[in-house]
């Protein structure tokens, strides 16, 4: 079965990982889709999300969502989002 994931919602219904990839260097970070949308919104777009690149310090990123993968066991890193105030 095919799933359109258009909201960060529908993507924490079906408890995906969020995969950001800076398309200059191929650094990779993973977040759950559940803490993205406590964050910025279950109606907000996934793919229109402001991540940006700590190494390269750009904000162009491939973003991609994928099932976790329960029969491999392998380590993982999970990151949380939060917003920050500033002064």
């Amino acid at each position: 079965m095919a799933i359109y994931i258009d909201t960060i919602g529908k993507a924490s219904i079906h408890k995906l990982i969020v995969v950001v990839e800076c398309k200059s260097c191929g650094r990779q970070a993973r977040f759950l889709s559940k803490d993205l949308a406590g964050v910025y919104g279950h109606s907000r777009d996934p793919r229109t999300l402001p991540f940006k690149c700590q190494q390269c310090d750009t904000y162009d990123c491939k973003i991609m969502m994928e099932f976790p993968d329960f029969d491999r066991v392998r380590e993982k890193t999970i990151w949380r989002p939060m917003k920050v105030k500033g002064p």
